[in-house]
């Protein structure tokens, strides 16, 4: 097996105690030592320049020279190894000093000291090695973070151009189709003539189309707003019972198509909030839209609110074939659908009624298990 090999360099003026190390160094199983010295301080920086040294041992008593001075020198250098004080007895002050300083290690010069070198040398480079591998870990991690700081400003710049673009679009798109809805509904009306029962059945047709592209235009808008932090929040005073008994109503034709049945369980002490009533309505909307469009035919909706301490809550649930643990995460991402089955609809009235109640200062999640529906809740605080 070959042997280790450390190269050592000693700044020690006292042959005596060059020679005792030598001695003790040359006689190591498993590790060669080679080992340099200096007896004159003005070769110091010259040998270090020119030689690796993987340690040095610097005596901190030299005749005409201070070893703590030399030591402060060395922090300026390039080092391949930690630096290792040496000391006389009743200096040993000077070693904690050292250490704070740079050194890695000292030895007090006694009796058989020498003895214990090869275990100061090797805990020495352990601790030098292990600082410079976090040096290096630093190093890179921070060269990382500019780098993904770049690329987060950049993502940001080409997030807030899509959010931009597509608020434009949106935009673009709301006059036409104001346009489309008035003239299909003049021509429903018989404001042009009479109109066949096929001419309403595809005009019919065309404005439920519109409404559908209405409805995008909206939510795009609404996500916009929400992403570049213009949208705007009035402090109505309203009561979360009085929202859901005049909302209800409008589903009535949707749920007895379906053959549906509705619950509802309000709270009697339901106290007013301050809210922004349209918005908290189209949560509300929403969450039950959504409740019935997934519900199955025959299936059940239940609508609760609840007045707890310091929050309002509102509980809709629904019987319909629920969501798998891996999506629930995923339920509220813009864009995102995680059901198998196909529904009309932008995958975003979710993220919005989410994004909603969060500008509230408020909160909604959501319990699901896979064939016995989904409950969503939110809240608003008080």
């Amino acid at each position: 097996m070959e042997q280790e090999k450390i190269k050592i360099l000693i700044i020690e003026f006292d042959s005596k105690i060059l020679l005792k190390i030598k001695d003790v160094l040359s006689n190591q199983e498993g590790v060669s030592y080679e080992v340099s010295w200096l007896q004159k301080e003005e070769e110091l920086l010259k040998k270090i320049d020119e030689e690796r040294f993987d340690a040095i041992m610097l005596s901190y008593d030299l005749p005409g020279a201070n070893g703590m001075e030399i030591l402060s020198g060395l922090q300026y250098k390039e080092l391949q190894g930690p630096v290792i004080m040496l000391a006389n007895k009743g200096q040993e002050e000077f070693g904690a000093q050292a250490m704070r300083q740079g050194a890695y290690g000292y030895v007090i010069r006694q009796k058989g000291f020498e003895q214990g070198l090869p275990l100061v040398i090797h805990n020495a480079l352990s601790a030098f090695k292990r600082d410079k591998e976090r040096e290096r870990l630093q190093r890179e991690v921070a060269a990382k973070k500019i780098e993904l700081e770049a690329a987060n400003k950049k993502l940001k710049e080409l997030d807030r151009i899509k959010s931009d673009f597509v608020a434009n679009v949106a935009h673009e798109f709301r006059t036409p189709l104001t346009i489309i809805k008035g003239n299909v509904d003049l021509v429903v009306k018989g404001g042009l003539g009479d109109v066949t029962s096929e001419q309403k059945e595809m005009l019919d047709g065309a404005k439920n189309v519109a409404n559908r592209l209405a409805r995008l235009v909206n939510d795009l808008l609404d996500i916009s707003k929400i992403e570049s932090g213009k949208m705007n929040l009035r402090a109505d005073s309203i009561n979360m019972n009085r929202i859901i008994e005049e909302n209800l109503p409008g589903f009535t034709k949707m749920i007895k198509d379906r053959k549906q049945t509705l619950k509802k369980e309000l709270a009697r002490d339901m106290p007013d909030i301050k809210a922004d009533m349209d918005k908290i309505t189209q949560v509300f909307i929403n969450l039950v839209s959504n409740a019935i469009k997934y519900s199955p035919e025959g299936g059940s909706i239940a609508v609760k609110s609840l007045n707890l301490e310091n929050e309002i809550m509102v509980e809709i649930s629904d019987t319909g074939e629920g969501v798998s643990p891996e999506n629930l995460d995923k339920i509220f991402d813009k864009f995102t659908r995680v059901t198998a089955e196909k529904k009309e609809g932008t995958g975003l009235g979710l993220p919005i009624a989410k994004d909603i109640v969060v500008l509230h200062k408020g909160r909604m999640w959501v319990k699901s298990e896979i064939g016995k529906g989904s409950q969503f809740y939110f809240t608003l605080p008080k």
